[in-house]
């Protein structure tokens, strides 16, 4: 059984690595449906859960992030019957992700990498538009060599074909590739396409990782 890779170094090893992949959602953006609810919506808990349950709690948002379907049809069928949520959900999905915060830890991790010479990427479950919207707030996307979007490439974690994807399109060595993601089932694909993985699970994990660097 592989080991996650700070059950196997109590630090960062970084010669033993030559990339270093980053998640977004909660790893380098805090990401928080119901905050970006609250935002639309402020004190409406009731429309919040309806939303919810139309929007997010749908196999439309993934489809969305898979790329199969566009915006315009994700809101006509999270819609569906319900006519008097139209405009809430239209307005909701033109504007998700506006509303994200850094995660400091994340970010400060990202730096580290690059100060080492490291080579880094993105590789996130993401909507296309969406993450169009969401680099241009933030100037640290810029220190990424790729960002790997599941929607612009049609694939999604954790699905193999992700991770060989970007394994033979960048020339990735998969043991000296360390992925860094919040979501366990995202690490387990990784790990079982021969990467490392590191689950940042709880505040603090990655800087106790990285030490004095993030």
């Amino acid at each position: 059984m592989r080991l996650m890779i700070d059950e196997r170094y109590e630090r960062m090893p970084w010669d033993e690595l030559d990339a270093v992949v980053f998640d977004v959602g909660d790893v380098l953006l805090h990401y928080s449906p119901e905050a970006e609810l609250e935002h639309f919506f402020p004190g409406d808990r009731e429309k919040h859960e309806r939303l919810m349950r139309k929007i997010i709690r749908t196999p439309y948002w993934n489809m969305l992030d898979r790329g199969s379907l566009t915006l315009e049809e994700a809101i006509a069928a999270m819609t569906g019957r319900d006519a008097d949520l139209a405009g809430d959900i239209r307005t909701v999905m033109e504007n998700f992700f506006c509303f994200n915060t850094v995660v400091e830890e994340g970010v400060r991790a990202l730096y580290a990498c690059r100060a080492h010479g490291k080579r880094t990427f993105v590789l996130s479950n993401y909507q296309d538009k969406a993450f169009d919207r969401v680099q241009m707030q933030y100037d640290f996307f810029d220190l990424f060599e790729a960002k790997i979007v599941s929607a612009k490439v049609g694939m999604i974690k954790p699905n193999p074909e992700i991770y060989a994807y970007v394994t033979e399109t960048y020339g990735l060595e998969p043991s000296r590739t360390l992925f860094i993601d919040d979501t366990p089932a995202n690490i387990e694909g990784a790990m079982h396409m021969g990467w490392q993985g590191f689950c940042l699970n709880r505040p603090g994990k990655l800087s106790g990782f990285f030490g004095e660097e993030a």
